[in-house]
């Protein structure tokens, strides 16, 4: 009887051991299927801030040699400026995006995955509002200024100044919404505003990780 008690135990620990290998591998099969979904997931993001970023370069390119032939002229030079520095804050936005996409480590704990999405999330959602989203009320003005070589100012400037009083209702009007949208009772919204600004990849790549941590607590 002890002897068969004994073959029992060693059988029962030998059972346990391969269903906690089987756990083992099942858990890092699915975590590498889950990850990889989030890295190919991530791409149209990178993809997205290399056009952003050609779009800057193109932008200085064609603009930066008008202005600079025209500095003399203080509304093409203002304006020049304004297009450039809007031009070289693309590049900084897109590049900033895609290094935080780049230092991701898939093979790192998913807590600590989590945490690099966030500031990826984060960066994504304010830089990508403030530095390229919101100047766009106003870049209609500076970009006709500066193609115009300035005889916009000269010939129908009354354009320009609608245009940059519209882009301030519009800013206005924006900053209102936000505030309106950030109230406690509007919780629900703001969540979605928020899941909205941070771009459907990020949302994609932070659910297929939370699939992941939802299996390892299981």
């Amino acid at each position: 009887m002890s002897m068969e008690l004994d073959e029992m135990k060693i059988a029962w620990q030998a059972l346990d051991r391969r269903l906690e290998q089987q756990h083992t591998l099942s858990l890092q099969l699915f975590r590498d299927g889950r990850l990889d979904k989030l890295r190919r997931g991530l791409r149209p993001l990178a993809w997205g801030q290399a056009i952003q970023m050609a779009i800057g370069v193109l932008g200085l390119l064609v603009l930066a040699p008008i202005w600079i032939a025209h500095w003399r002229d203080p509304a093409v030079l203002i304006a020049g400026v304004v297009m450039h520095a809007y031009c070289v804050g693309l590049i900084i936005v897109g590049a900033a995006v895609q290094t935080q996409v780049a230092r991701i480590d898939y093979g790192a704990p998913v807590l600590a995955i989590q945490r690099q999405l966030l500031r990826l999330r984060r960066t994504y959602a304010f830089w990508g509002a403030v530095a390229v989203g919101l100047p766009w009320w106003f870049l209609t003005a500076p970009l006709l200024v500066v193609l115009s070589r300035g005889a916009i100012m000269t010939n129908a400037p009354l354009a320009i100044w609608a245009q940059l009083a519209i882009g301030a209702v519009g800013l206005f009007a924006t900053w209102r919404f936000h505030r309106w949208s950030r109230r406690p009772e509007r919780a629900v919204l703001a969540r979605k505003l928020d899941d909205a600004n941070s771009g459907g990849s990020i949302r994609r790549a932070q659910a297929a990780l939370d699939e992941v941590a939802r299996f390892e607590q299981e």
